[in-house]
């Protein structure tokens, strides 16, 4: 975090409302990208992506945020309001290891 400030509820809804709608293509690209394109990878929207292998074989591997998980977060967090709902938040992520 920029600052060392954490971000405020509003802060976090908007960038989990951000996330659930983040397209893939990129991630996808990610996959074909040339070595000798590396470089341009800055310029990729990687947001959604949570993991990427590449396995020996040829294999690749994308992982992407659940959206839907995100959607459900979100929606609990519209039921409810205040720190009690931050709490909840976090613990839920702790829940899920993130």
């Amino acid at each position: 975090m920029a600052g060392g400030k954490l971000p405020g509820r509003d802060e976090i809804l908007k960038r989990m409302w951000k996330l659930a709608n983040t397209g893939v293509g990129d991630a996808v690209r990610l996959a074909c990208f040339p070595e000798e394109q590396w470089e341009q990878l800055g310029k990729l929207n990687l947001d959604a992506l949570t993991e990427f292998k590449r396995g020996a074989n040829g294999v690749i591997e994308l992982k992407f945020a659940d959206r839907a998980r995100l959607l459900e977060l979100l929606l609990d967090a519209a039921d409810h309001s205040g720190e009690e709902q931050g709490d909840r938040f976090l613990r839920a992520m702790e829940e899920k290891g993130e």
